[in-house]
Protein backbone atom coordinates (compact mmCIF):
# COMPACT_ATOMS: atom_id res chain seq x y z
CA UNK A 1 0.00 0.00 0.00
CA UNK A 2 1.38 2.96 -1.03
CA UNK A 3 1.71 6.22 1.47
CA UNK A 4 -1.55 8.25 -0.01
CA UNK A 5 -3.64 5.27 0.76
CA UNK A 6 -2.23 4.09 4.29
CA UNK A 7 -2.65 8.40 5.34
CA UNK A 8 -6.31 8.16 3.69
CA UNK A 9 -6.94 4.93 5.47
CA UNK A 10 -5.34 6.16 8.92
CA UNK A 11 -7.09 9.95 8.84
CA UNK A 12 -10.56 7.78 7.79
CA UNK A 13 -9.93 5.76 10.62
CA UNK A 14 -9.32 8.49 13.58
CA UNK A 15 -12.12 10.23 12.47
CA UNK A 16 -10.22 13.22 10.71
CA UNK A 17 -11.17 15.29 7.83
CA UNK A 18 -8.49 16.34 5.30
CA UNK A 19 -9.17 20.49 6.76
CA UNK A 20 -8.89 19.17 10.76
CA UNK A 21 -5.67 16.85 9.68
CA UNK A 22 -4.43 20.04 8.27
CA UNK A 23 -4.56 22.18 10.88
CA UNK A 24 -3.75 19.68 13.51
CA UNK A 25 -0.70 18.46 11.33
CA UNK A 26 0.17 21.55 10.20
CA UNK A 27 0.41 20.05 6.41
CA UNK A 28 -1.45 22.08 4.02
CA UNK A 29 -4.85 20.27 3.23
CA UNK A 30 -4.00 20.45 -0.77
CA UNK A 31 -0.39 18.70 -0.30
CA UNK A 32 -2.77 15.79 2.19
CA UNK A 33 -5.35 15.63 -0.99
CA UNK A 34 -2.13 15.42 -3.49
CA UNK A 35 -0.83 12.52 -1.47
CA UNK A 36 -4.06 10.57 -1.15
CA UNK A 37 -5.09 10.85 -4.44
CA UNK A 38 -1.80 9.85 -5.46
CA UNK A 39 -0.73 13.10 -7.58
CA UNK A 40 2.12 13.39 -5.47
CA UNK A 41 4.00 10.43 -3.88
CA UNK A 42 7.00 10.99 -2.32
CA UNK A 43 6.31 13.16 1.22
CA UNK A 44 9.59 14.63 2.98
CA UNK A 45 10.85 13.14 6.28
CA UNK A 46 9.28 16.88 8.01
CA UNK A 47 5.67 16.13 6.27
CA UNK A 48 6.08 12.88 7.55
CA UNK A 49 6.87 13.57 10.71
CA UNK A 50 4.46 16.27 11.21
CA UNK A 51 1.15 13.90 9.94
CA UNK A 52 2.49 10.96 12.29
CA UNK A 53 2.45 13.18 15.13
CA UNK A 54 -0.58 14.71 14.14
CA UNK A 55 -2.37 10.76 13.87
CA UNK A 56 -1.03 9.43 16.35
CA UNK A 57 1.80 6.75 15.18
CA UNK A 58 5.18 6.64 14.50
CA UNK A 59 6.46 7.20 11.24
CA UNK A 60 7.50 3.85 10.24
CA UNK A 61 3.56 3.02 9.77
CA UNK A 62 3.88 4.93 6.51
CA UNK A 63 6.65 2.31 5.53
CA UNK A 64 5.77 -0.62 3.26
CA UNK A 65 9.12 -3.02 3.88
CA UNK A 66 12.32 -1.40 5.57
CA UNK A 67 15.03 -1.08 3.71
CA UNK A 68 18.78 -0.18 4.63
CA UNK A 69 18.04 3.09 3.98
CA UNK A 70 14.58 3.61 5.84
CA UNK A 71 16.73 1.76 8.55
CA UNK A 72 19.37 4.37 8.74
CA UNK A 73 17.55 7.39 8.15
CA UNK A 74 15.54 6.31 11.48
CA UNK A 75 18.43 6.23 13.52
CA UNK A 76 19.49 9.69 12.59
CA UNK A 77 18.92 12.86 15.08
CA UNK A 78 15.80 14.73 14.69
CA UNK A 79 18.35 18.38 14.37
CA UNK A 80 19.32 17.23 10.45
CA UNK A 81 17.98 19.74 8.24
CA UNK A 82 16.23 18.36 4.84
CA UNK A 83 19.04 18.83 2.51
CA UNK A 84 21.79 16.97 4.95
CA UNK A 85 19.33 14.20 5.03
CA UNK A 86 18.91 13.94 1.41
CA UNK A 87 22.59 14.13 1.02
CA UNK A 88 23.12 11.05 3.49
CA UNK A 89 20.12 9.42 1.52
CA UNK A 90 21.90 9.69 -1.73
CA UNK A 91 25.16 8.44 -0.28
CA UNK A 92 23.61 5.48 1.29
CA UNK A 93 21.47 4.65 -2.25
CA UNK A 94 25.13 4.92 -3.76
CA UNK A 95 27.01 3.01 -1.44
CA UNK A 96 24.21 0.34 -2.15
CA UNK A 97 24.13 0.94 -6.31
CA UNK A 98 28.05 0.59 -6.53
CA UNK A 99 28.37 -3.13 -6.53
CA UNK A 100 25.38 -3.44 -9.45
CA UNK A 101 27.39 -1.38 -11.87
Amino acid sequence: MEFGEKLKELREAKGYGVNQLAMKSGVSSSQISRFENGSRKDPTLETVKKLSKALNVSISYFEDEPDATQTVAAHIDDDIDEDEMKEILNFIDYIKNRDKK
